[in-house]
């Protein structure tokens, strides 16, 4: 199998064949995140850590260049791109000087967690969650193609500019598509994830879990992003074509913020018996 380190500067895909790879063989720029330097931060970690965590296997490659087709076949890739491009609308455009804005700002105010929190149900399928202030109903600027495999998709996000962001989603893939396999909503998240431009030190944790008897995962996360330290939890839930996602995301000095996060990410609750009725939202 092989691996690659994706150039942080001109996005040039570099093949790992040893533990010594230091520069691109495209612009021949520094890579930021080689093995060396990787280490240094992961000291108990393993070469092959490196390859799973950090580079894109070859299979991995292949699927992403699915991105250049009209329609993909799978839903790995649309589940991905739904996840990641989630995460990084929550803080801002994609432009390094609007991310870099987003985590100078100041931290998620203490009152958050002496509030009283409001627990609602957001979506036509059944997801409650408990929040510090009612969400807001907003929408994603989804290219069309992926429009085309999605029948419903409800977005939801906490309109804060300071401090820790939320994003609640429900979404109900096209019946053409077919079931939603988690284990590549869950591996397609990631892989999105690593190209993100000026994105590095990227590493995670990955369990399994279940509510009300519905399999999901859960993905606990850190990451340096133009030199900020984030960090991210990620759930997703999925029963035929409906996929359920609430994402929490907050700078790694954030205390307040990591707190809430883990509060709201608790609160998680699918009811079942709204989950095939598409009741519509308040």
């Amino acid at each position: 199998m092989m691996y690659y380190l994706k150039c942080d500067n001109c996005g040039h895909l570099n093949e790992v064949k040893g533990e010594y790879l230091t520069f691109c063989t495209n612009c021949k720029k520094k890579l930021k995140n080689n093995f060396q330097e990787w280490r240094k931060r992961n000291y108990d970690k393993t070469f092959n850590d490196f390859k799973q965590f950090i580079c894109l296997s070859e299979t991995d490659t292949k699927n992403i260049s699915t991105k250049s087709k009209s329609k993909p076949k799978g839903l790995k890739y649309w589940i991905g791109f739904v996840v990641t491009f989630t995460i990084f609308t929550a803080i801002g455009k994609l432009g390094g000087e609007e991310i870099t804005k987003f985590f100078k700002s100041e931290k998620t105010s203490e009152k958050v967690l002496t509030q009283e929190w409001i627990k609602d149900t957001y979506g036509s399928f059944g997801l409650t969650v408990e929040t510090p202030v009612r969400m807001t109903k907003g929408d994603l600027p989804i290219p069309d193609n992926v429009k085309e495999v999605i029948d419903v998709m409800d977005v939801y996000n906490y309109n804060s500019n300071k401090g820790f962001k939320v994003l609640i989603n429900s979404i109900k893939y096209n019946p053409d598509i077919g079931e939603i396999n988690l284990e590549d909503a869950a591996s397609g998240s990631i892989n999105e994830m690593k190209m993100q431009k000026g994105l590095t030190d990227f590493n995670y944790t990955e369990d399994k879990i279940f509510k009300n008897e519905i399999p999901g995962f859960i993905q606990k996360g850190t990451f340096n992003l133009n030199g900020i330290d984030g960090e991210f939890i990620n759930m997703a839930f999925s029963r035929d074509i409906v996929l359920w996602q609430v994402m929490v995301i907050y700078q790694t000095n954030d205390e307040v913020g990591k707190i809430a996060a883990k509060r709201l990410i608790e609160s998680v609750e699918i009811n079942e018996k709204t989950t095939h009725n598409n009741v519509h939202e308040k």
